[in-house]
C-alpha cells in the first residue's frame, strides 16, 4: 500500500507539507500543492479513511437522507447536495427513506452516527428527540421542517411563494376557473397541516385566490389518492368525464402535471388551448415534454448550498461556546413559462 511517506518522498517534500498539501491547506504554495498532487495520482495513493478519522474526528463524509429516489425531483435534489459537498472537498452518500420509519432510525443510527460528519435529512416519520439521540451528537439539517419552534437547522422549499406565482400565472393567461390538482382541503384543519409541504403549497392557493380577489369552489380543489402520474391521469379522466368547467390547472408537482397533461389529451383536450397546465418543482423532464411544462422551478443548486453551509456552520462551531438557535432559510425559485400555458 503506498503511503503518505511514499507521496512526499517522490514530490521531494517532508510528510507534514505532503499531509498539508493533499488536504487542501492554503499556506502550501500552488506549486508545491500541484507537485504533491501529481505524485499522488502517479503513485495512484488514497487517503486511508479511518486513519483520517482517528487523527481529526472528521470522515469528511455526509449524510444525505431523501424520501425517494426513483422520482426525477428528490433524484436531481441529491445529485445537487453532492456536487455542492464536492465542492467543499467532501464526499456523500445518499440514502433513500421510502417514508419509512424503519428506515429513517436505521440511516440515522448505522450511518449518520457512525460514517458521517453531519445529515441533510428529509424526515418524515421520527421526532426531533429521536433524530437528536439517533445521529449521535452528529450536526442534521433537515429539508421542509418549518415547525414554530425548530430544533434543527433547516432548508425549505418556496412552497407557498411557489404555488401562488402558479396561480397568478395562470390567471394573468386568461384562466378564470383554474383546478388545483392535488390538493385537500382538510389537510390544513390538523394542527400541522399548515406546516407540510402538502399544506404549504395550498395555503400559498388560498393567498393567492384571496390577492386576486377570487373565491374558489370547492370542486376546484382535486384531492389524489397519491402524487403520482397515475393518479392524476386518473384523475383528469374523472374530471372531464363528469363535466366539471375548468379552463387551468395548477399541480402540485411536476410528476402530477405530466400525468394530468395526458389524461386531458386521451379525453380529446388540448393543451394549452382548452387547459393551461402548470407543475411544481422544475425538473428536467419538463422542459422536453410536449407540450413543454410550465413549472415553479425550485433552486436546487441554491437549496444545497444552504444546507451545506448550514451543516458546515455547526462543523464548524461544534464546541466553541453556546450554539446558535436554529435557523430556517427558503430557496430560491422561478416560474418558468412553457408551451402548457402559451395562449
Amino acid at each position: 500500500m503506498v503511503t503518505m511517506s511514499d507521496v512526499a518522498k517522490a514530490a521531494g517534500v517532508s510528510r507534514a507539507t505532503a499531509s498539508y498539501a493533499l488536504r487542501g491547506d492554503p499556506r502550501i504554495v500552488p506549486a508545491t500543492a500541484e507537485r504533491v498532487m501529481r505524485a499522488a495520482r502517479e503513485l495512484q495513493y488514497t487517503t486511508n479513511l479511518s486513519a483520517r478519522s482517528l487523527r481529526s474526528g472528521r470522515s469528511g463524509i455526509i449524510g444525505v437522507a431523501i424520501f425517494e429516489l426513483d422520482h426525477p425531483y428528490p433524484s436531481e435534489m441529491s445529485a445537487a447536495m453532492s456536487r455542492e459537498a464536492a465542492r467543499h472537498g467532501l464526499e456523500t452518500i445518499v440514502q433513500e427513506t421510502s417514508n419509512s420509519k424503519d428506515n429513517e432510525v436505521a440511516i440515522l443510527q448505522k450511518v449518520t452516527s457512525q460514517l458521517c460528519d453531519g445529515t441533510i435529512f428529509s424526515p418524515g416519520n421520527v421526532s426531533d428527540d429521536e433524530i437528536r439521540a439517533l445521529s449521535g451528537g452528529k450536526p442534521v439539517v433537515l429539508l421542509d421542517d418549518i415547525s414554530p419552534d425548530p430544533v434543527f437547522d433547516s432548508v425549505a422549499t418556496p412552497c407557498e411563494e411557489g404555488s401562488a406565482a402558479a396561480i397568478r400565472h395562470l390567471v394573468d393567461v386568461g384562466c378564470r376557473r383554474p383546478l388545483v390538482i392535488g390538493a385537500d382541503y382538510r389537510v390544513l384543519a390538523e394542527d400541522s397541516g399548515s406546516m407540510t409541504v402538502f399544506g404549504r403549497r395550498l395555503l400559498g392557493c388560498l393567498n393567492a385566490f384571496d390577492d386576486l380577489g377570487v373565491a374558489p369552489a370547492a370542486e376546484q380543489f382535486v384531492s389524489l389518492p397519491h402524487w403520482e402520474s397515475s393518479d392524476a391521469r386518473a384523475a383528469a379522466h374523472d374530471l372531464v368525464d363528469s363535466g366539471i368547467d375548468f379552463d387551468g390547472a395548477f399541480c402540485m408537482t411536476d410528476t402530477i402535471a405530466i400525468g394530468f397533461v395526458r389524461g386531458l389529451a386521451d379525453r380529446g383536450l388540448r393543451v394549452p388551448d382548452d387547459v393551461a397546465v402548470i407543475g411544481f418543482d422544475g425538473i428536467r423532464e419538463c422542459e422536453d415534454y410536449i407540450p413543454s411544462l410550465s413549472t415553479v422551478a425550485t433552486d436546487l443548486n441554491d437549496l444545497a448550498a444552504k444546507a451545506m453551509r448550514l451543516l458546515l456552520d455547526r462543523l464548524d462551531e461544534d464546541g466553541k461556546g453556546t450554539p446558535l438557535p436554529a435557523r430556517t432559510l427558503t430557496a430560491d425559485f422561478r416560474l418558468i413559462a412553457r408551451e402548457s400555458t402559451r395562449r
